[in-house]
This record gives C-alpha cells, sequence and structure tokens, in this order.
C-alpha cells in the first residue's frame, strides 16, 4: 500500500521575474511511501549494485528518498517525453540473417491534456532536486516543443542562479521530407543544464574533442618547423625560469622571423624583432599524414552522433539516444565512483554508459521492456564490474509486467542434467503464440528454428521462487547472432534448487520455466 509521508514544495514568497502558468498548476508533490520488492538480481561484484526499478518513476524517486537517497545522486540525467503527441512503437523482427521484421509493438504513449505534461514534469523535478548532491547537476533533455517551457520550469524550482548552459545537439542531419520543411527543418536537440545549489560550484571536468586533419588541412590552419605543425598561445605568468625550460626544448616563437634572446643578466626572455612571444603546442602526429589536434567543447555539439546513426548500438528502443552524448555528459559533471540517475532509463544508455565509466547507476522507468533491455546491455558491457538488481516498486499497472494478464501462453521444451560438478540446461523448443500470430499476419514462412524468434535466454540455477537471481545470460549483441541454446553451469549442493529457465521473445513476452530438482536427469 503506498502511503503520503511529506510534502515538498518550493519557496514561493521569492518572487520570480518569469513563471509559468498552466491548468492545475501546483508545485508540490506528496512524498508518497510506496511499497517495492525486489525481483532480479544479476551479476555483481561490489557491495553497492546498480538499481533499474519498474514502476512509475514518481513513486521511484520518493522509494530512493525514504532509502536515504536525498542528497547522494551527483548527476541526474533524463530524457523525459517531449509532449509530442507520437504513439511511440518499436519494430518486431525475426532474429539471424536477415534479421525479418514481422510486425511493431507498442512502447509508449506521449499525448497529454491540457497542464498535464507540465504538472507531470515539475512533480518530478521538486523529487529529483532532492535527490542531488550539494555540488550536483542535473541534465534535461528536450526538443523544440517544449524546451522553453522547461527552462522556465527548472528556473522556478532551481533558481535562475543555478542554470549553468543550454546544449543545442544537432541530433539529425536534413534529409527526405525534412529538406522540404517551412521555416527550417528541426534537426536539434536541447540539453538544460542546472546545478543543485548556486552557493556551490558544481563537479565540472571540461571536455575536449579531438579532431583528425590531413596534412593539407593541417598546412592551412597551422604553423610549421622542424618539430611538426604548431599553434601558439600567450605565455601567460610563466616564470623566467619555466619560459627558458620552454625555449631549450624548443617550444618559444617569435615573431616576424625573429630569435628567441634568454637574457639572464635582465631575467627576460623576448623576442629579437618585436613582438611578443608565445607557447608553442604542437599538433600529435597519427601515422603517415594524419595530425590531432584537441578542441574545448562549447554549447553546440555537432561533433557527436546523431539519432539512429550507429547501426551497432541499436537495441530496438525509440528515441534512443547515443553512447558519445552520455559519455560525455557523465564524464563532465561526475568523477569516477560518483552515483548517476537517469529517471526516464528508457533505452539503457545512461546506465550502460555509467557502468562502463565506472559510475554507480540508477535507472527508473514504467516500461517493463525498458527495464529489461537497461539491463541486457548492462550485461553486455565489456568492462563490467557491478551488475544490479531489479525492484517493483508501487501497486498500480504498469507496461508490459512479464506478459501479467496475457491470454497467449508460451511453451518450452528445457532439459536439465547434472554430471558430476556441472549443471547442462538444454532449450529443446520454445513456442511464442504472439510471434506466431505476427508471422502469420506478416506473411512469413514460419521458421524452423526456434532461436530466432528469442532475443535473450536467463537462467537462475538455484531459484527460490521469488527472487530470480541471474547465474548465465545469453543476450547476443547485433540482430544476426542467436542464442546458443545449450549451457553449462557450475553445480553447488549446498545452494542448488530448481532451476529457472526465462525466455525473452522477440514480441516483448517472457517466459519463465521452473524445472524441480526431481526432473533433473543425474548422470
Amino acid at each position: 500500500m503506498t502511503t503520503a509521508q511529506t510534502t515538498i514544495e518550493i519557496d514561493t514568497e521569492t518572487p520570480r521575474e518569469s513563471v509559468l502558468q498552466w491548468p492545475g498548476k501546483r508545485l508540490a508533490v506528496d512524498r508518497m511511501r510506496p511499497n517495492a520488492q525486489l525481483v532480479e538480481c544479476f551479476p555483481t561484484a561490489n557491495d553497492r549494485p546498480g538499481l533499474l526499478l519498474h514502476g512509475d518513476n514518481q513513486e521511484s524517486l520518493a522509494w530512493l528518498l525514504g532509502q536515504g537517497y536525498a542528497g547522494k545522486v551527483q548527476l541526474i540525467y533524463i530524457d523525459p517525453p517531449y509532449d509530442s503527441g507520437v504513439a511511440w512503437t518499436s519494430r518486431v523482427r525475426l532474429r539471424g540473417e536477415g534479421a525479418t521484421v514481422i510486425g511493431e509493438r507498442a512502447e509508449y504513449a506521449d499525448a497529454w491534456p491540457p497542464g498535464g505534461y507540465l504538472q507531470f514534469m515539475a512533480e518530478r523535478l521538486l523529487l529529483l532536486r532532492e535527490l542531488l548532491t550539494a555540488n550536483g547537476t542535473l541534465w534535461l533533455h528536450c526538443d523544440h516543443r517544449r524546451q522553453s517551457h522547461l527552462h522556465l520550469l527548472l528556473e522556478e524550482i532551481f533558481g535562475p542562479e543555478c542554470f549553468l548552459n543550454t546544449i543545442a545537439w544537432r541530433s539529425q542531419t536534413a534529409r527526405g521530407a525534412k529538406v522540404h520543411a517551412h521555416y527550417f527543418p528541426h534537426s536539434t536537440h536541447y540539453i538544460h543544464i542546472f546545478r543543485r545549489s548556486g552557493e556551490n560550484d558544481p563537479v565540472w571536468n571540461p571536455p575536449h574533442r579531438e579532431i583528425i586533419l590531413s596534412e593539407t588541412e593541417a598546412a592551412a590552419q597551422f604553423m610549421q618547423d622542424e618539430g611538426g605543425f604548431f599553434r601558439t598561445s600567450h605565455p601567460g605568468s610563466y616564470s623566467f625560469e619555466k619560459l627558458a625550460e620552454l625555449h631549450a626544448a624548443g617550444r618559444v616563437y617569435a615573431p616576424y622571423s625573429g630569435e628567441v634572446i634568454v637574457d639572464e643578466t635582465e631575467r627576460r626572455v623576448y623576442a629579437s624583432n618585436g613582438g611578443n612571444i608565445s607557447i608553442k603546442y604542437y599538433l600529435e602526429k597519427r601515422g603517415r599524414s594524419r595530425f590531432a589536434v584537441s578542441r574545448a567543447v562549447d554549447n553546440l555539439w555537432e561533433d557527436l552522433p546523431g539519432l539512429g546513426t550507429i547501426p551497432s548500438e541499436d537495441v530496438n528502443y525509440p528515441t534512443q539516444k547515443t553512447t558519445g552524448l552520455l559519455r560525455r555528459i557523465i564524464e563532465t559533471g561526475t568523477n569516477p565512483g560518483d552515483l548517476v540517475l537517469d529517471a526516464f532509463v528508457g533505452s539503457g544508455t545512461t546506465v550502460a554508459v555509467a557502468e562502463e565509466l565506472g559510475r554507480r547507476w540508477i535507472g527508473c522507468d514504467a516500461n517493463w521492456r525498458a527495464v529489461r533491455t537497461s539491463e541486457l546491455r548492462i550485461v553486455n558491457c565489456e568492462l563490467r564490474v557491478a551488475g544490479g538488481e531489479i525492484w517493483r516498486v508501487g501497486d498500480g499497472e504498469l507496461t508490459g509486467w512479464q506478459d501479467e494478464g496475457a491470454t497467449d501462453v508460451s511453451e518450452a521444451r528445457i532439459v536439465v542434467r547434472r554430471r558430476e560438478d556441472r549443471l547442462q540446461v538444454a532449450i529443446e523448443s520454445f513456442d511464442s503464440p504472439a510471434v506466431e500470430r505476427l508471422v502469420a499476419q506478416a506473411g512469413v514462412q514460419k521458421p524452423t528454428d526456434w532461436r530466432v524468434t528469442v532475443q535473450a535466454v536467463l537462467i537462475d540455477p538455484a531459484y527460490d521462487g521469488k527472487v530470480f537471481r541471474v547465474g548465465l545470460v545469453d543476450a547476443p549483441k547485433g540482430k544476426a547472432a542467436l542464442v546458443g541454446g545449450r549451457y553449462d553451469l557450475p553445480f553447488n549442493d549446498a545452494t542448488i534448487g530448481p532451476v529457472a529457465v526465462r525466455l525473452l521473445d522477440v514480441a516483448g513476452g517472457e517466459l519463465l520455466v521452473v524445472v524441480g530438482a526431481d526432473a533433473i536427469i543425474q548422470e
């Protein structure tokens, strides 16, 4: 049962220069005390696994506050609905060569009644603010539809003094029908950055981007001497000793074809033909005729891949963002070991990148497939060191909760054998009525290999009937790769229980098969 605990609101006595108004506006939120249940664990190697929370994110954020996370999150990135009026879907495709598309499935709706969207965002931003550390930052991703409204809402909740910048990210290149759009096509997304408090400087690691130039391009943009291509910069407050050291290394430049004079008596370094000396910064040579130059990053991000531009990253989830975007954000606003939160986890890019960068993470979503997709991305991280837990938060109806209420039940034949200290699990067959129906509707020949209908296989070798503890995951990357279907796991007499196998089909359905101890073949 969910009960109210306290009310969180902002100081409305301090006047704001500009404020938003909408039907039903209330800048306060009741902090609930929702129920939560641990439903799944996947491999972890430390005492603070990541958290994936399945439920309405308002309840999930309230639950986190109740668990002591207030003031503990260093960076929050959210990519909420955009009030686009779109019912987002994803493709359903068979796996294997060709990856045949057989239909679509609904993911989430993005349509709101008057005032509903801004009230929804306000309530969640109030809770998110409570979770941030004193020197933390919130990064809110949006598009043209609501970016101005969200900026004013953030100023009202956080304070104008907490605004740091707005990033303009080239999310698309105009092509197709967009080329003929009136009043210029929309090819940009926006990311508003706010700090938790105007009294504290946030964690900030200024990013730089690397540009690779050909020899011709380098020659057109930079000076050259025997040391290579270089740019120059004012020496600033360098001491005489430092300038002498740099000159000995060939890194002091004299203009007007002059020479560098080091006057020990006067303790100064100057140019023989007048003008100011400067310091040389050489380009790094890459290969025979390539050169790398580092440039500061401003608030126009055109150098990062846009939406849908990296097929190898595609996890078949709508509005998926690229890893390069999240890597820049997380590296800028956090240090290793810091906690990152994404309250609209979606395709799982944020938590997957946080995992790879050695940050702790929390992801929330009301869509079960978003939670499952995020888990599989984390499990497939090459640098995975943590793992995580999946909790179901709240008592409300949730999208796609492991096919609750499904009228069609999938079936599978699974054989488990014990051979000395090993368990061998073999999936002999799998039938999903939902997939078969889509295959028939698409006019595609029914597949003979059941593996083309399965996205992933998870195995718990000692299932307790309550929490699914993943001991093995088979979630092949790419569209063509197939699950193996036969697995070998270590056997432990002290912990062995019923073997549970969860099969995730390509239509988003899940089947849990439990093989009792009496059904395990002893060999």
